[in-house]
């Protein structure tokens, strides 16, 4: 028995403006098209994010506390290309820092809808 690879499912606001956030600004290809194109699933290289536009109201776990999904980088000059290839797209980014209390170079985005986006070279292998 094996496992092939893995998708986390997220509840979205908006299903087209989310895809037009992982699609066409940080490259995510679709890899799959689900229920009338309300459930979207990307490839991330190394597992897959799925988005889901729901019509039951569910609470969107976002914000300062909520999900955080983060890429990893090759290195910190990785982290800094994507970083100001995002910045020149117009999006809004915190600077790439090491952080306070995890060992990882990294800055942040966040999505339509409300997550927070890492792209991070973690430090300690």
């Amino acid at each position: 028995m094996a496992i092939e690879s893995s998708v986390v499912f997220l509840p979205v606001k908006d299903i087209e403006e989310t895809t037009r956030f992982y699609r066409d600004l940080i490259g995510l290809p679709v890899a799959q098209v689900q229920s009338g194109g309300l459930c979207r699933i990307f490839d991330t290289g190394y597992g897959y994010f799925g988005f889901c536009q729901y019509s039951d109201g569910r609470p969107l776990p976002n914000g300062p506390k909520g999900v955080c999904l983060s890429f990893n980088c090759r290195d910190e000059e990785d982290v800094d290309a994507h970083y100001r290839e995002f910045t020149q797209r117009g999006l809004t980014a915190t600077t790439p820092q090491r952080h306070k209390v995890f060992p990882v170079y990294s800055f942040f985005l966040t999505d339509p809808n409300g997550y927070n986006v890492e792209f991070q070279k973690i430090l300690e292998k």
